[in-house]
């Protein structure tokens, strides 16, 4: 039986349930987290997760519970009570969580790792892109590769694991 593959719409919740499957709740951090709505799926499940984002987006009105196929509504007051620091990630705000989740940090992936190394933190990584990275992008050199590399010579464990929807869905984490 062939499984089914989700489009990468879907990719919010995917990793939410990754999250929720492979971590303890804690207090963690949406890096790039736009509207909030994997902060929202993990704080509904006994999380705190808190949007670090610099920009301010209209509100997460509704979702697809993937599990149940069902829509799910979020009211205005729950959407605007998702905790958030609205300005950029910075690698000395690793401090304040457990573990630190970028899913479209642009900019920050590299902060994250170092804010990570510095004060002993757990990261999630599902980079899409290179964009605003400090790294030099190599010509046939994977930019996930260069980025589990770069985590590997902070003396990281660098997991890795795939979330089954189209496009880029590789997991780099840690422990």
């Amino acid at each position: 039986m062939k499984l089914r593959r989700f489009d990468h719409k879907f990719r919010f919740q995917l990793l939410a349930r990754w999250l929720i499957d492979n971590y303890q709740p804690g207090k963690a951090a949406d890096v790039g987290g736009s509207k909030g709505l994997l902060a929202y799926i993990l704080n509904q499940n006994g999380w705190n997760c808190e949007v670090i984002d610099p920009f301010l987006p209209d509100p997460i009105t509704k979702y697809k519970n993937i599990e149940s196929g069902k829509r799910i509504l979020v009211s205005k007051k729950e959407s605007t009570e998702i905790p958030r620091r609205i300005r950029h990630f910075e690698a000395e705000m690793a401090k304040d969580y457990d573990l630190l989740i970028g899913l479209h940090a642009h900019g920050s992936n590299l902060k994250i790792i170092d804010g990570c190394e510095k004060y002993h933190k757990k990261f999630v990584l599902l980079p899409c892109c290179v964009v605003h990275e400090p790294i030099e992008v190599k010509s046939g050199i994977n930019w996930q590769d260069s980025l589990a590399e770069y985590a590997e010579n902070k003396g990281f464990k660098v997991e890795k694991a795939e979330l089954n929807f189209k496009g880029q869905n590789k997991i780099i984490f840690v422990r």
